[in-house]
Order: structure tokens, then sequence, then C-alpha cells
């Protein structure tokens, strides 16, 4: 299936561009993520879905679930060969200055992927009729902004490598990604990697080489399941059943179209959370 993604600078719909504005603030990123992007090729859906998550986004269970699945993809990680990728860059005459800006990005996209592997599960998990969340937030309130969200990196400057734009090493690093996972388009993860062709390279040669070891598929697998487990246990009820979204005009072909996509995400994105912690993990090898 042919997956549609609304980029930001495309957003016309003002539900989609305020709920682009506020995901951005909730989740203290630059960017608005490929997931969000796929929602909101329904304006109507992404406003209603966007509403229910946010209070969820911004407990404190939810981000320490999803700091959890984070750690676990640090550990599965750490048992794979990698190479050191700041060893690499130098050796390739990458600037400090860049390299302090690959190392910033890499934390970024550890911090969020995890967080979009729950929501994604919990999307899938509302729209077949599951009930989702509602336990609430217990004892766990937070006392201020900065406990709550951690670091704030929408003070990143972040460029995105659309597939089109690319350069002919990117794109060629791109059209291998895809095949080695089967993606009929680039995360949006790896197109912020884009900007810099040499760590993307870097990171490619030794990710492509996890990807083919018998432990990466179940690897995927144990994180999956432990992202379905967080999402179950939303502190705010997520209800997505099709006559909540029947009565803000969600049709059933829209339904339908949202539910495939977002099952792309959910095959994609363990795959991705592992990947980006492998390059957070390669770019401190010096340190280790």
């Amino acid at each position: 299936m042919s997956i549609v993604l609304v980029r930001e600078p495309d957003a016309v719909d003002e539900r989609v561009r305020e709920a682009y504005r506020d995901i951005k603030a909730s989740l203290r990123v630059p960017v608005v993520s490929s997931l969000f992007q796929a929602y909101a090729v329904v304006p109507r859906f992404l406003d209603y879905t966007w509403r229910r998550l946010r209070p969820n986004v911004l407990a404190k269970p939810f981000v320490e679930q999803a700091r959890a699945l984070g750690e676990q993809a640090q550990r599965e990680t750490a048992t794979w060969p990698l190479n050191d990728h700041v060893a690499a860059l130098r050796a390739r005459n990458v600037g400090e200055g860049d390299i302090v800006r690959v190392r910033e990005t890499a934390e970024m996209l550890v911090d969020v992927d995890p967080k979009l592997l729950v929501i994604a599960h919990a999307v899938r998990l509302a729209m077949s009729g599951a009930r989702i969340g509602g336990g609430g937030v217990g004892a766990h309130q937070f006392s201020g902004d900065e406990e709550r969200l951690a670091r704030d990196y929408r003070g990143l400057s972040v460029a995105i490598i659309e597939e089109r734009d690319a350069p002919l090493r990117v794109r060629t690093v791109y059209e291998e990604i895809k095949a080695q996972s089967g993606a009929q388009f680039v995360s949006g993860e790896y197109r912020v990697m884009g900007a810099f062709p040499d760590w993307l390279e870097v990171w490619w040669s030794d990710m492509k080489a996890a990807m083919q070891a018998a432990r990466f598929e179940t690897a995927c697998r144990e994180l999956d399941d432990a992202a379905t487990e967080a999402a179950r246990r939303l502190p705010y009820t997520l209800n997505l059943r099709d006559d909540a979204l029947m009565r803000v005009e969600v049709s059933a072909d829209e339904r339908a179209r949202i539910a495939r996509a977002n099952e792309t995400f959910c095959r994609m994105l363990p795959s991705i959370v592992l990947g980006t912690a492998l390059a957070q993990r390669a770019l401190h090898a010096d340190r280790s």
C-alpha cells in the first residue's frame, strides 16, 4: 500500500497545522514524525486522535515506559559489533561542530522513537476496538515541566533530506534501506540523518550488517511486545472505536486507510528504534 505523508511545509489544513505545532511542543522536538504525517492525510483523525494522545504523552508513566523501551534497545545493541563512528567521521574530515550536531541528533531520535512505537501500537489496538488506557497517573505526578519532558530538542537545527532532493550518495543509502526493510518510503529518522551523508553511510554499514543477523528479528519482536504492553497501560483512555470516529466524520474508508498506514509504522518502528540506538552507541564508542 502506498503511504501518503503530509509534510510540514505542505500542511494547509489549520487543524493539521495546529496539531503539528502542539506535537512538536509536547514531544519537544523540532520536526513532526512520519507517523503523524500519515495520520494527517485525514485531518479529522489527526485532530481527534492527538487531542486524546496528548495527555498521555505528557504523563510521567508514558515517559517512563518509553524510556524503558529505549533502554531495552540500548541493552540489545550493546551486544552488536560496530565501529567507532566518531573516529570514522574524523577520518573523513568531518568537523567537530558537525560531530556535535550528529550526536545531538542521535540523542533526539533515541528519545522520541520509543514514544512513537508506543503511540503506533496504542492506535493499532484502539482502532481494533480494544480498551486502551484509563488507569490514571496514580502517584506519578510531575513536579515541574523540566522533570516531565526531560531534554528540550526544539532548538536543535534539523534538516530533512527528501528522497527526491537527495544527492546520489544519500539516495543510494535510502534505496538500500528500503530494499533491506521492505518499506516503500524512507522514514523521517533516516531523512534527518541524510543531512549528514558521511554519518548516514558510516551508520548504514553497521546497521545493514545488524539487520542481517539472526538475532535482529527476535529483538524487533521483543520490542514490539514491550511496546504493546506499554500501549495498553496508557494512563488516559484512548477510544478510537468505529462509533467514536464516525461521530467526528471519519469515514470507514478513511479509517481503513489510516489503520493500514499505522500497521506499516508498527512494523517499521522496532527496527528504527534499534537503528537509532545503534547510532547513539557507535557515536560514543570512543568513551567506552
